[in-house]
């Protein structure tokens, strides 16, 4: 199996939520730059992990659903690629959804922000089934507590 270590968009333009709410018109284009920026470095990536890079950008805890209104309305104006799955939208660019031979490793996401398609090569490679299969996964990742949410969304990846 082909690894890769996790990239991270860099250089992201910082923005308010203030700016957003009373002056989107100026910074609509900053927000386009950081999407642009975000998914063509990182996709696929799950809508939570996009979530989790503009609390970045605005520095906040948790995003509004105001201001995710206004990132999917600008994901769509850009042309941005999401599909809904069982557990959350996976995001592609907007040249279109390509092949997944790898599985990004070093990274801060969570076992459910890795895309089943890039997950699906790790299960391939483990060629084990149910409890086994979920065990070898997290100690993949040097993580032990399987979590219902983790089992749940690895049994869906499994049967993927």
């Amino acid at each position: 199996m082909i690894t890769k270590d996790y990239i991270k968009a860099k250089n992201l333009i910082h923005i308010s939520l203030d700016q957003i709410y009373n002056n989107l018109g100026e910074v609509v284009s900053n927000i386009d730059k950081n999407l642009i920026n975000i998914v063509n470095t990182e996709a696929p990536l799950t809508l939570n992990t996009l979530k989790a890079r503009f609390r970045e950008i605005f520095n906040v805890a948790k995003i509004s659903g105001k201001a995710l209104d206004i990132i999917m309305d600008r994901v769509c104006a850009l042309g941005i690629i999401y599909e809904e799955e069982l557990y959350d939208f996976v995001i592609w660019p907007a040249q279109g959804k390509f092949s997944v031979n790898y599985l990004r490793i070093n990274s801060d996401r969570l076992i459910y922000d890795i895309p089943p398609v890039e997950l699906k090569n790790l299960v391939k490679e483990l060629n084990l089934s149910g409890e086994e299969l979920y065990r070898a996964i997290l100690k993949y990742f040097n993580l032990e507590v399987l979590t219902e949410k983790a089992r749940n969304y690895l049994e869906f990846v499994e049967n993927y």
